[in-house]
């Protein structure tokens, strides 16, 4: 299920909170706070390298600090090292079996690799010492849907949506996976919701307009994907979609013998992207036939 595909939002959801990521480069660090505060700085700057240099860091000012060994394997697992941060994970919980958050990553990477079973056992520990934990909540369901068990699950989402408050992060989450559950309507308000608390956040606008489209909400859906590239405008994601849309639009126009509009909508894919053959193909056949050309 989503989880699965998730490990880099839950990072950035689960890690330090981001009270560095303005302002200039991280200077020199005193303490194993200060170097893990570092560390959160990088990895909002994209440098996971830096930022695994100030979790070791850390280590070596205090070697048994247990956040900072989550988050040494926290960056393992965004790196794809599945089975170093596993190990990691599974030492925090040797000297500490109840760290909560070690039990929630050991199950999102049990989850990413593909042991639902496992993982499901590591959540409903976290879930148990801590009943509040929206987290540990749609963790569980993820293992179970993973299984097909989707009535098991119902009861597990509807209580990490209770308990999701403020973390925009995990409405995403819970977005993502209604979506993935063919349940838009459901998908789009915990999407909205993520969007109230995040608005620039990209993933959730390319996600959101996936859940306007189904349920026939194009407008809305163009909307949010050209929010999202006006964030970024390298995303990728948003602008295929602009583009796909737009598409089925202009077809679908021409069908209907709307050649101004097929026209308009053609140009308008090549603003988005214009090397796309089916708009200059769609313009030439215009143009063919006594449109108004290339």
């Amino acid at each position: 299920m989503s989880l699965q595909k998730a490990l880099s939002a839950l990072l950035a959801a689960l890690a330090l909170p981001a009270l560095l990521l303005a302002g200039a480069a991280p200077a020199g660090a005193q303490t194993a706070l200060d170097e893990l505060f570092m560390s959160q700085e990088w990895q909002a700057r994209g440098n996971l390298g830096e930022a695994r240099r100030s979790v070791e860091s850390a280590l070596r000012l205090a070697p048994r600090d247990s956040f900072a060994l989550v988050r040494l394997a926290q960056l393992d697992a965004l790196q794809g090292k599945l089975d170093e941060a596993a190990d990691g994970l599974k030492a925090v919980l040797e000297g500490d079996p109840d760290n909560v958050l070690a039990l929630i990553w050991l199950g999102h990477v049990h989850l990413a690799q593909g042991y639902p079973a496992t993982a499901y056992t590591a959540y409903s520990r976290a879930a148990t010492l801590d009943p509040q934990n929206g987290w540990a909540q749609l963790g569980s369901a993820s293992c179970l849907l993973a299984q097909g068990r989707e009535r098991q699950a119902a009861p597990l989402l509807a209580k990490a949506q209770e308990t999701a408050g403020d973390d925009a992060t995990l409405h995403f989450a819970l977005g993502e996976t209604f979506l993935a559950m063919g349940l838009p309507v459901n998908a789009r308000l915990e999407l909205e919701r993520a969007l109230d608390l995040d608005p620039r956040n990209t993933p959730g606008l390319v996600l959101a307009g996936r859940a306007y489209l189904r349920q026939g909400m194009d407008n809305l859906a163009l909307n949010a994907w050209r929010q999202a590239l006006a964030f970024e405008p390298q995303s990728g994601a948003a602008r295929l979609a602009v583009v796909t849309v737009l598409g089925n639009q202009a077809r679908k126009a021409l069908a209907e013998g709307k050649r101004e509009e097929a026209e308009r909508l053609w140009r308008g894919v090549l603003g988005y992207d214009p090397q796309d053959p089916q708009a200059r193909e769609g313009l030439a056949e215009l143009a063919g036939k006594g449109g108004k050309g290339k």
